[in-house]
């Protein structure tokens, strides 16, 4: 599949102000080409290697977890490349990883996958396993199965194409489990994957404007980040505190 950076929609620079300083440091560069993909270059690392730490997808860009909603087409490591190259149903075709240091080599994992009518995946194998995927009787996803040397270790259920849970399967008899909430409009609005703390989100008519990580004993908030979006809606500061609303860190955004 081709990746189209051949027009630039906007390009996003990140800056970590320093709370005691107040010194700037530029921590991302975001481009998004009309295209649909994003090119994310991580400045702070400082990485004078060949490469460099860049990432390159094609998806929704996410304030959430930071990153794009859909796998990497292609992942910088300093050292080297690695590439996917996708089929027309933007499911991954081979993986490509090419070696510079400390000697020239070429790694393809070909992908082995399944389809059932309509383009949808009965599975398909990526360079942790296999993926199982089943369907409700209206054809949606119901539950995704990942296999490791034939070894079940995770299971993903979804409800009206939302996650609801992941849960890991193990030796013992704990078996551990993620789940998610979602509001009205399928936005996130609690998700649990600790087994002291959970995540809760808010929202405004941007965006999101607010996630707090809570300790589940005393159900008292130890962590938040907040948002800031100018009047036309597009994000110009992120702050992220600590416990006794600390000011941890501080981000500002500007664009082109």
């Amino acid at each position: 599949m081709k990746i189209d950076t051949s027009e630039v929609k906007s390009i996003r620079y990140e800056w970590n102000i320093d709370p005691k300083t107040k010194d700037t440091t530029l921590w991302t560069k975001l481009t998004e080409y009309k295209s649909g993909f994003f090119y994310e270059k991580l400045e702070f690392l400082k990485d004078t290697s060949k490469f460099g730490h860049f990432f390159l997808s094609k998806g929704k860009f996410s304030e959430i977890s930071n990153k794009w909603s859909s796998k990497n087409y292609e992942a910088g490591m300093g050292n080297g490349i690695l590439k996917t190259y996708y089929d027309n149903y933007q499911n991954p075709d081979s993986i490509v990883l090419l070696k510079f240091e400390p000697e020239f080599k070429r790694i393809t994992t070909t992908i082995e996958k399944k389809y059932k009518r309509n383009g949808k995946l009965e599975f398909i194998s990526d360079l942790d396993g296999k993926n199982y995927y089943k369907y409700n009787l209206f054809g949606k996803l119901k539950r995704i199965e990942h296999y490791r040397d034939s070894v079940l270790y995770r299971i993903d259920d979804f409800k009206n194409g939302l996650l609801i849970s992941e849960t890991f399967p193990t030796r013992k008899k704990y078996r551990k489990k993620f789940t998610y909430e979602y509001n009205k409009k399928g936005q996130l609005i609690i998700r649990d994957d600790d087994d002291y703390h959970f995540y809760r989100y808010e929202y405004n008519n941007f965006g999101i404007r607010k996630i707090e990580k809570v300790y589940k004993k005393k159900n008292a908030v130890v962590e938040y980040t907040v948002f800031e979006y100018n009047e036309n809606g597009i994000l110009k500061r992120k702050k992220e505190f600590a416990r006794n609303d600390k000011l941890r860190n501080e981000f500002y955004y500007e664009y082109k």
